[in-house]
Parts: structure tokens; sequence; C-alpha cells
């Protein structure tokens, strides 16, 4: 049969094969991948190899956990064309077990021309991680949204950033991976670290784990090293450097909450975030205390409440989603 020929050849297959079992792809294999999914003939014959192999999946399971990933990065309802690609994807998926968060990326990632750039958020309360096309990793805090334009990795490596991450980056010397916030661009070749830029906080962190940075602010610059710490006050444009404490940085990663001297204004900000509540409190009653202390992995906040109220002197009251504090 013609169409088996083609699907089997060699080269194609191959490619095609290795993008769907999530493996990184190099740059001229990107775009060869992208050629082959917008090229309608060669659709057309996935989607006639794909339905020959359909009725041994198990589709429907593979359905849900597609549609569970969009609604936790917090992406708007598709338009027919894209869905038509999504039912390709989940159906591949389901019969080659393919790791779905890849592909899900990968798709959004070619999604029609005219939308120029893409978007993955995280709600308060919520945290994930994913895999970007040039194989550069990042984990994004909550209340964060992370954009970047659909061909990435292929023409550029360029990102902006509300809220913090962090990223490990994959070497590419060709191309910079550069991170925007608000007026502050971090630029890396093949590195980790962190950016924290809370579009409420007057400051912007980046954080420096290994390898390098440059670190641009107005018409100054600066190079970090491992273990230096970048800190931008954007109220005088004005920035310092100084060596950081990576556990505590790097503590919302590890689903950690720690806080070292922090003004009890911060804690309360940090705790709505973290568990998606309203917290009501008198700030001139709190306004010269300061909080250090360290919760470990997956605690409730009712025990973290607790844990403030004896170190602070407070009572508070719980309504659902709704905190009151009492001093």
């Amino acid at each position: 049969m013609v169409i088996k020929k083609i699907i089997m050849n060699k080269d194609s297959d191959r490619l095609i094969r290795k993008f769907i079992e999530g493996q990184r792809l190099k740059n001229d294999e990107f775009i060869l991948v992208d050629k082959f999914l917008n090229d309608i003939q060669y659709k057309k014959i996935l989607n006639l190899w794909l339905e020959e192999n359909w009725q041994q999946s198990q589709s429907e399971d593979v359905k849900l956990q597609f549609n569970h990933i969009r609604e936790k990065i917090g992406i708007s309802s598709l338009k027919t064309a894209r869905n038509r690609m999504l039912i390709f994807l989940y159906k591949a998926a389901a019969i080659l077990f393919i790791p779905l968060f890849t592909a899900l990326i990968y798709f959004y990632f070619n999604q029609n021309k005219y939308n120029e750039f893409l978007a993955l958020t995280t709600q308060k309360g919520e945290q994930t991680s994913v895999i970007l096309p040039d194989g550069s990793k990042a984990w994004l805090n909550v209340d964060t949204k992370l954009s970047y334009p659909v061909n990435f990795g292929v023409k550029s490596r360029k990102l902006k950033l509300e809220g913090e991450a962090y990223f490990e980056v994959e070497k590419n010397h060709k191309l910079n991976f550069e991170v925007t916030s608000d007026d502050v661009i971090i630029r890396a070749t093949g590195t980790s670290f962190i950016v924290s830029a809370y579009p409420e906080n007057s400051i912007i962190k980046s954080s420096l784990i290994e390898g390098s940075v440059e670190v641009k602010y107005g018409s100054a610059k600066e190079l970090l090293k491992p273990g230096q710490q970048l800190i931008y006050n954007k109220k005088d444009q004005k920035a310092q450097i100084k060596t950081f404490d990576e556990d505590y940085e790097l503590a919302w990663k590890n689903k950690q909450l720690i806080f070292q001297l922090t003004p009890f204004e911060e804690v309360i900000t940090e705790l709505e975030k973290w568990f998606n509540v309203t917290i009501e409190y008198d700030p001139v009653a709190f306004k010269s205390e300061t909080l250090t202390v360290h919760f470990e992995k997956y605690e409730s906040l009712e025990k973290i409440l607790n844990v403030i109220a004896r170190a602070s002197g407070f009572k508070f009251t719980v309504n659902r989603n709704n905190i009151k504090i009492i001093k």
C-alpha cells in the first residue's frame, strides 16, 4: 500500500517516532518535524496510520490526562483546527505511550502562526514544570506566567516571566537563553538559575546556581558567578549583588516554605499565594514583626497558622478560603 510505504520511510518515521517518544530534538530535526506536522499530505498519512492502531489503545484515559494537563497550565480552549491536532497527539500517546507533557508542549508550539506568543500559567495554590522544545527545563512557582514565541528553540530562546521560576538551560552557543522581567534581562547559554519577579513586588531577583548569566538592567549589566544573586530595585532602578542561601531560594521548588527574618506582611502574601486563600489582618498591628521558621513538605495551612499564631501571639478564624487574624 502506498500510504504505508510513505509512513515507514526510514528517516521520516525515525524522526516522528523520536518526537512522539519525547526524546529531545536537535535544531535541524525540530525544523523537519515542524515541516512534517504542517504538511497536509503527511498529516493525512499519519492520521490513517494512527487510525489503524486506534482500536487497541486506551484513548479516553489519555484524552482525560491531556485535558487535565491543559487545565493545570491554564491554556484557553482551542479552535477547531487545533482540536484536530490534539486528537492526533492523544491518539499517538495511546498507541506509543509517549510522555504526555512533552507532546502537549510541542503541540502548543505548533499552533497556527497567527498566535505569536504562547503562555504557561499557574494559579495561586499550584505549581508546574515543563520541558521546553530546546530541551531546557522550567519549574514555575505559584501565580506565575511564562510566555514564549512559537518558534522557541529554532530561531529564538526568549521568554517573558511574571512570577517566579527556576530554569535548567540546555547548552546552545548559537542561541542565548533570555528571560525578561520588566526592565531586567537575564541571558545564559547553559546554566541553572532562579528568577523571582512578581509584578506586585518592588524587586526582581536573579540567583545563579550553576554556570554563568549576564543580567542587564537599563544601560548596565553584570556577570554573575555561581552563588551570587542580583537584586534589582524597580523604584530607584539600582541593583546590588550578594551571596544567597540556595536552600532558601529553592524552597518553593522543593515544596517547602522557609522564612528568614521575613516581614509579617510578606509571610501573609506568600501564604495567600501558596494556599490560594484570602487572609485579613491589621497591618499596623504586625508592622514591626518578622518570622524565621521552616515548614517541611506538604504541611497543612492550619498547622502553619497555628505555629505562626504561637510565635506572633494572635488568634485566627477560618471560613472556607477566608481567614481572619486577630491580634
